[in-house]
């Protein structure tokens, strides 16, 4: 429904541009959460997802709009920003959004982003900076209430309505000592239910479930879920509390993890962000794995035509291509699932409902052209250096299939590695739009599709060549 709602405005807003209509446009991100309106700007191209966002008249709604923006759409709109334009936006994120963005800048531009920031706001977000991005102190925001023992409940609801602004995402009041050490936690009911003249530590849960500054985000997000927090604090080795990391927060920790397993699972390595290059990458040491598993087979089954008084009889090119079929359903299965893998990832990160998806095949079309070539020049060789006229051939009886033996094994591989790969990331988008998920239904498919094309390519091949 969602999805739906969110197509339908981006064709929307694009007929209204293509019109000129900006008062129509800006009627409809009025209406709009900031959420939805960045998952339409992922729909648009970069001048018309450019324009939208300047139609925005709010500087703090335009700020977080901007948050929820993948990497590289905020770069692209930072380099089209003026420098003043660009810390004002930063200045106005949230301390962990702001400093993930400054992050992925040059860091000669990050620097006079941060000179140009309010001090307190540019401190708080290079100790941010400072810590390693997959650990609570990357996560954590310096955005939280944290008040001494000794106030009053009217004092936290005084705080509380003085920074609205700043504390729109707050759930706990973190109580303090004089050292501002964390000695207790307030929730937001008790505040409400409780007298204004009360003090803070006559009502404050005083063991509180922390996070150290270098704990690993999986073990954070496990925290979050085991206690049904809303949001944790985060102390250094002396308790002293140093931030807060939320729930939405975790959430995108819990669907990075969820991913990297995904891509692990299916041999992919880099998710659908990674480029070209990070894909061949992270997809070649397993596709390599897999062709010495497929020579190591080929070895035993060959060896095995060697054992008997009948050998001289029973090794020739079919056991040849016999001792061949485990290679090329090791290569196809391991190519064709890294697609699938990365195909899926792409539908659940919303590529397919963001008209992103053509981008997506083109480039594992790519791939699996490189892939292809490369496996099968390589069999091609081995084959024509062991079978193509040596005088290991001719002890088995002269050159095999008049010395295209070594071709057909390197252009089967070459057609299984490019049907794997198309197959993989096809029958996810099919599995999708049948209303199906993907993840489950694309296995047992996949695997059947891809040894029934391994067996009908390779004799396929060989039947044509005889």
């Amino acid at each position: 429904m969602i999805e739906d709602q969110t197509k339908m405005l981006i064709a929307t807003i694009q007929k209204l541009l293509s019109r000129g209509a900006r008062h129509n446009v800006q009627r409809i991100l009025a209406k709009t959460h900031q959420a939805d309106i960045a998952a339409i700007l992922h729909g648009l191209d970069p001048d018309e997802r450019f324009d939208v966002l300047t139609m925005e008249p709010s500087p703090e709604k335009r700020a977080e709009i901007f948050s929820y923006l993948d990497q590289e759409i905020q770069q692209d709109i930072i380099n089209r920003l003026d420098k003043n334009e660009v810390i004002k936006l930063v200045d106005l994120m949230e301390s962990d959004d702001a400093a993930d963005l400054l992050g992925n800048l040059p860091e000669q531009e990050t620097k006079e982003i941060l000179a140009s920031m309010v001090q307190e706001d540019s401190r708080d977000v290079a100790d941010l900076m400072g810590y390693p991005e997959d650990s609570a102190g990357g996560l954590m925001s310096s955005d939280y209430l944290a008040l001494h023992r000794e106030k009053t409940v009217g004092d936290a609801i005084q705080a509380i309505q003085d920074g609205e602004d700043t504390l729109s995402g707050m759930f706990y009041v973190y109580v303090i000592n004089s050292n501002e050490q964390l000695v207790g936690v307030v929730s937001l009911k008790q505040l409400l239910l409780t007298k204004r003249t009360t003090q803070l530590q006559e009502i404050m849960q005083p063991d509180v479930i922390t996070v150290t500054l270098d704990m690993p985000q999986q073990e954070v997000a496990k925290t979050v879920e085991r206690y049904d927090f809303l949001s944790v604090p985060v102390v250094n080795s002396n308790n002293r509390l140093e931030g807060v990391i939320t729930v939405d927060d975790v959430i995108d920790v819990i669907r990075e993890e969820a991913a990297e397993d995904l891509l692990a699972m299916g041999r992919a390595g880099a998710g659908v962000e990674g480029t070209l290059w990070d894909q061949i990458k992270a997809r070649t040491p397993w596709l390599l794995f897999a062709f010495v598993g497929g020579c190591l087979c080929f070895i035993i089954v060959f060896v095995f035509g060697y054992i008997g008084d009948e050998s001289s009889q029973r090794v020739d090119q079919m056991w040849i291509v016999a001792a061949f079929l485990p290679m090329i359903l090791s290569i196809g299965a391991t190519a064709g699932s890294q697609s699938a893998a990365v195909t899926i990832d792409a539908i659940r990160a919303g590529w397919f409902e963001l008209g992103k998806m053509g981008f997506h095949v083109r480039r594992e079309i790519s791939l699996s052209v490189a892939f292809g070539l490369s496996l099968g020049v390589i069999v091609l060789v081995l084959s024509e250096v062991s079978f193509g006229g040596t005088e290991f051939a001719k002890a088995l009886g002269g050159v095999m299939l008049g010395g295209q033996l070594g071709k057909i094994l390197g252009g089967a591989v070459l057609i299984q590695v490019l049907v794997s790969m198309l197959f993989g990331s096809f029958l996810p988008i099919a599995i999708h739009r049948a209303g199906m998920d993907p993840t489950v239904g694309n296995v047992p498919l996949f695997t059947a599709v891809a040894d029934l094309s391994a067996v009908a390519v390779l004799f396929g091949l060989l039947h044509a060549a005889t």
